[in-house]
């Protein structure tokens, strides 16, 4: 999976730096309001624009006096006594609100931040729910509570409060980009994008907006405007952290790889323990190729003490750890039994130590953090079987030999296309990597494409399928292929999960040639259960989940192997690439209907940016060590013992 905005939160994608302002728009420092504190404890939030009266100025100022607090609230408590003693339940629609119900709630507003500076987080958002119960259109009330449920991970929560906020106030733009962030850390990148376009139009200098915009749309492949808005929050903060960084990562787009390393060196220049800028080097770099380098800024960053984790991951993927590196293992360790880590940042520690472990050979601890990274992940990602099931069964009932005989006339002849697909860690990676060290070929990494617009076809059902449409779709598909190789004969999309979009794909380009990836089931399944993946895989996290999706998928493989031609469909092994390279990767360019080229032979030598969970793979001479790995793993399968017979 590509590393999109979800996963840079796990590889450590720039946000604002401590000392910058805070994206809420409160006017305070990052560190200061919505940023975390080291080891994710929440930092004092926003004083917001609300107006207090002297008294209650005076309370909540001796009580968030040098964001001390001894735990005594009966100051500011006393204050509450203004309003109504029993605070009535919410509101199911607006009501006007007594001058003494506002008064009251803007007390419970400097309440719920002294709360915050003493780190009752929980109590906190009690007193932000009674400020909004007693004046539901208090928009700051609304914002803070959301800014605190986010800080928690109750993101569904969140998104509510902001909403709340935008409806008391629609042109409040700290919602709207809040709201934005929110959808962010939801996956939900396309209303991610409406949220934060809506922040920027009412506050056009919100250079984190403008930097996570295009972050966003750099995911969605629309490469042209994520440089524009990566640009515009340069131009918005030119010497804040943001707008560098933003710089930085526009260059990076651009290909221009050596002035955005100039640019963080820049940066690091001035300010040795930026964590953000560190670790975008040690991206950079990795990107590149350079693991040696890319290993050694990410330690820097961890020595930078902010928030390690996310280094600690991107450090033991961009390489294979040895025995020299247990220092390594210890720190990641210590970070653990600190404790006081949310959900996300203890799972995405657990497969670090996994991985770290599984490469020093001790397949039991690897195990162990696994599982627990995986009962993590599992709560928000689970198969919805019967679902899954009726979902393929259209899809094979619908593309049979006679549909697409039906629709010949839809299609485009243009071959530009190259889908490479199939289950994650098959070796789709791999593969793009031999294809696209020919010179003809441009390869494109994971699209999302299809994924974007295969559901939206499928909600229309036979009202989508028009020549107009189907037009439609095959241009812009094109305009993304075109801009990413204007004169190529073939651009790769190695999007695995484009398996359940082939009759689609097929329908619209009958002579794009499609690669299907195979590998052995419990490898590929084992695999996908010890890596952290940026996109949600909802039959990831649990291997009774992973051996039913398995079949699923292998279901609808062999349907299209039966009706799709054998010119533009094609099979290939991942353990025969590796034992037969010679003969395989011949075979693949031979299909691809282009002449040979020596280079195919030697893929580690390809210098395009990688950016997949196989990043360090595939720089790496083709080996075997990744064929039958189940075996170190045979005591600890579980379920997915069901698939050695496959």
């Amino acid at each position: 999976m590509s590393m999109s905005q979800s996963a840079n939160r796990a590889a450590g994608d720039a946000g604002p730096g401590r000392n910058d302002p805070c994206p809420c728009g409160s006017g305070r420092k990052f560190k200061q309001c919505c940023g975390l504190a080291p080891q994710g404890r929440p930092a004092t939030p926003a004083r917001t624009s609300a107006t207090l009266d002297p008294l209650q100025m005076k309370a909540g100022g001796a009580l968030t006096r040098a964001g001390q607090l001894t735990g005594n609230f009966s100051p500011l408590q006393r204050v509450l006594r203004l309003g109504p003693k029993t605070a009535p339940t919410a509101p199911a629609a607006p009501v006007e609100t007594s001058q003494a119900g506002e008064e009251s709630a803007r007390a419970y507003l400097n309440l719920a931040r002294g709360y915050i500076a003493a780190r009752r987080v929980g109590d906190a958002i009690k007193a932000w729910r009674q400020a909004t119960r007693l004046d539901p259109a208090n928009h700051v009330a609304w914002q803070d509570l959301g800014s605190a449920l986010m800080q928690i991970g109750r993101l569904p929560d969140a998104i509510g409060a902001f909403r709340r906020a935008i409806v008391a106030k629609p042109d409040f733009a700290p919602a709207h980009h809040m709201l934005g962030m929110a959808l962010e850390s939801q996956g939900n990148e396309t209303l991610a994008v409406g949220a934060l376009r809506r922040a920027v139009a009412l506050s056009p200098k919100l250079a984190d907006a403008h930097a996570r915009i295009g972050t966003l749309l750099m995911s969605l492949s629309r490469r042209p405007e994520a440089i524009a808005s990566l640009r515009r929050a340069a131009a918005v903060a030119p010497q804040a952290d943001i707008g560098r960084l933003s710089l930085a990562k526009a260059l990076m787009a651009e290909e221009r790889q050596d002035e955005a390393i100039a640019v963080l060196r820049r940066m690091l220049a001035r300010n040795p323990t930026n964590f953000d800028a560190r670790k975008m080097l040690g991206d950079a770099l990795s990107f590149a190729g350079e693991f040696e380098e890319a290993g050694r800024e990410y330690q820097r960053a961890i020595d930078t003490g902010r928030q390690p984790i996310s280094a600690y991951h991107s450090l033991v993927t961009s390489r294979k750890l040895i025995e020299a590196d247990r220092p390594l293992i210890e720190g990641m360790q210590r970070v653990l039994q600190r404790g006081n880590l949310q959900d996300f940042s203890l799972m995405i520690l657990h497969f670090s130590l996994g991985k770290a472990l599984d490469d020093l050979g001790d397949y039991g601890a690897a195990m162990e953090h696994f599982d627990a990274a995986n009962r993590l992940r599992h709560r928000s990602s689970k198969v919805d079987r019967p679902r899954l099931v009726e979902q393929f069964d259209s899809i094979i009932e619908r593309f049979t030999p006679d549909y697409f005989a039906r629709h010949a006339g839809f299609g485009s002849d243009d071959e530009t296309p190259l889908l490479v697909l199939g289950m994650p860690r098959s070796g789709t990676t791999l593969t793009e990597q031999i294809i696209s060290s020919h010179p003809a070929v441009v390869g494109g990494g994971e699209l999302p494409y299809w994924l974007e617009t295969g559901p939206q076809w499928d909600a229309g059902g036979m009202r989508s399928l028009t020549m107009e449409n189907a037009r439609r779709v095959a241009e812009a598909y094109l305009t993304v292929l075109r801009d990413l190789g204007p004169d190529a004969a073939r651009v790769t999309d190695k999007m695995p999960p484009n398996f359940t979009w082939i009759g689609l794909i097929h329908l619209i380009f009958p002579k794009a040639r499609i690669i299907h990836c195979k590998r052995n089931p419990i490898d590929t399944c084992l695999s996908i259960y010890s890596t952290y993946f940026t996109a949600r895989m909802d039959f990831s996290a649990d291997r009774g989940d992973l051996v039913f999706f398995y079949r699923q998928y292998k279901r609808l493989m062999e349907h299209w192997q039966k009706v799709l031609p054998p010119e533009v469909y094609y099979e290939t092994e991942y353990e025969e690439l590796v034992n037969h390279r010679d003969v395989r990767s011949r075979e693949l360019i031979a299909f691809c209907g282009l002449d040979w080229d020596d280079a195919c032979l030697v893929p580690e030598q390809n210098e395009r940016q990688v950016r997949t969970a196989s990043v360090w793979q595939a720089r790496q001479p083709v080996y075997k060590t990744p064929v039958e790995r189940w075996r170190r793993y045979e005591p600890w399968l579980g379920e997915l013992r069901e698939l050695v017979a496959e």
